[in-house]
């Protein structure tokens, strides 16, 4: 094994300038930096002091940070259960802070102290995701999944509940049925939005106009309950794939005098007990996502172990369709509702 004086040798500096990259400590110019960091590559170097002990598991947003998400917070409660039956602390943090110009991930690790890692991304991340997998690291991803050869995922599986969702607004009756779920695109709502998609598409009930995409958060609620009913050809119905959004949208029909579920039914999304907070209780699509969390965790600490599952493909259980009291027939008359709580009679319906 390579010595800390080698690869000053290799990279051509002092061993007090390794020491400061790979300890992270003090200023040093970035092209020395490269240099040490490519010298402790070639020399296949593994400092045996000066480093932190790897008595953490990490949890690494690869885009943007949301642990106060109803999904994000439960997971996080899930996985501090799972961190106080172990040895590891959890700790969250933050690559594109943190991480030093040519500094690989398995050395990023290393310097922080990482263990193993639980991957919070979106689509828009999955290169990163891929790359910190491809250095063989102990990590999963939550939540996004999608083929990979290399990466174990742990989600839950919301298609088969989704349709179901679908299916029960088309047997009440309902034809114009709207989708909104979130701006940021991951397997999780891939799976919400082509449920939708291709049931409505198979009864040719596919409306395009229907379909958006929107931050999650309770004030897009507000705004999307606005916009559904002031459309020309508003829908009776919409399937919001957004547990916040959701409860936007119901707050937002009280203010405005909109009837919940006579005016408009809603499907929601749950990945706590959000549902039983709202009036009416809000039927959903519903996940366990503080069990999820503490699934990912003890995966990673499997991973770490060396356990024989070292590359199983996916850690998932599916998500299940609770009907409650957000969801009616469609009215005879379907109502424009403004802002201002003014009511404007509306075509009667008609099956389309």
């Amino acid at each position: 094994m390579a010595s800390i004086r080698e690869v000053a040798k290799e990279a051509g500096v002092s061993i007090a300038t390794v020491s400061r990259v790979i300890n992270g400590r003090g200023a040093v110019a970035p092209h020395l930096r490269r240099q040490v960091l490519d010298a402790v590559t070639r020399c296949e170097y593994s400092p045996a002091v000066g480093v932190r002990t790897k008595n953490s598991i990490a949890l690494v947003y690869t885009g943007p940070f949301t642990p106060g998400s109803p999904y994000d917070s439960a997971c996080i409660d899930g996985m501090v259960d799972a961190m106080r039956e172990s040895s590891f602390d959890l700790t969250i943090v933050d690559l594109r802070r943190d991480r030093s110009p040519g500094e690989t991930f398995r050395q990023f690790f290393a310097r922080k102290g990482i263990g193993g890692a639980v991957l919070r991304s979106t689509a828009l991340e999955r290169d990163v995701v891929e790359a910190i997998a491809s250095e063989g690291l102990p990590v999963v991803a939550l939540g996004d999944h999608y083929e990979s050869a290399s990466l174990p995922f742990v989600y839950a599986d919301s298609s088969a509940a989704s349709r179901q969702a679908i299916e029960h607004l088309l047997a009440l009756g309902h034809t114009r049925i709207a989708f909104a779920a979130c701006e940021r695109e991951d397997g999780d709502h891939r799976d919400r939005y082509e449920a939708y998609r291709t049931t409505l598409e198979s009864r040719g009930l596919l409306h395009p106009d229907l379909i958006g995409r929107i931050p999650p958060h309770r004030m897009d609620g507000e705004k999307l309950i606005r916009s559904l009913m002031g459309m020309p050809d508003r829908p009776t119905a919409v399937f919001i794939a957004d547990p916040l959004v959701a409860v936007g949208a119901i707050n937002e029909a009280h203010r405005m005098g909109v009837k919940i579920p006579e005016d408009l039914s809603i499907v929601g999304f749950d990945d706590t007990d959000i549902r039983a907070l709202t009036y009416p209780k809000m039927t959903s699509v519903c996940q366990d996502s503080r069990q999820l969390g503490e699934r990912a965790l003890k995966h990673v600490l499997r991973l770490i172990a060396g356990e024989p599952e070292r590359r199983r493909p996916a850690d998932h259980h599916a998500a299940w369709f609770e009907i409650n009291e957000t969801t009616a027939p469609p009215p005879e008359v379907a109502y424009h509702v403004l802002p201002n709580r003014t009511r404007l009679a509306a075509s009667p319906i008609t099956a389309s």
